[in-house]
């Protein structure tokens, strides 16, 4: 695995990638809206990811929330960026043995291998491996 991000889940992402672009400095960059992304119509001008790098070592994801309510547990998102296929279907399996699969380990339209996973204790796995 190369690193473990942080990514974080609100009702009001614009304004929270500001905030924290404020804060923490660094260059906010893949600002993907939701305006013109087939199956989002329903949701026009949220935010489907954003990235702050504000270091080497520290990057923070963002996005809106779209159907699911934020309750206790599920406002944050763990990333993991991976560096082989092969690691990324064997922690995608481990994850979702016991976990609940929200989607499937897949081609992205972004151009990489991603999935979502719950694991069994309720939180919440964005894996991702960029060709």
């Amino acid at each position: 695995m190369k690193k473990l991000i942080p990514y974080l889940t609100t009702d009001h992402c614009k304004e929270a990638v500001s905030y924290y672009h404020a804060i923490f400095g660094g260059e906010i960059k893949n600002l993907q809206m939701s305006d013109g992304i087939p199956g989002f119509e329903q949701y026009p001008n949220k935010v489907l990811h954003a990235e702050i790098f504000i270091n080497e070592q520290l990057t923070l994801y963002l996005n809106d929330i779209f159907q699911t309510p934020v309750t206790e547990g599920n406002s944050v998102i763990l990333g993991l960026e991976f560096n082989s296929e092969e690691e990324i279907t064997t922690i995608y399996t481990a994850l979702a043995e016991e976990g609940t699969v929200e989607m499937e380990l897949q081609e992205a339209f972004w151009g990489a291998i991603h999935a979502k996973v719950v694991d069994k204790f309720g939180f919440s796995w964005e894996l991702n491996w960029e060709k």
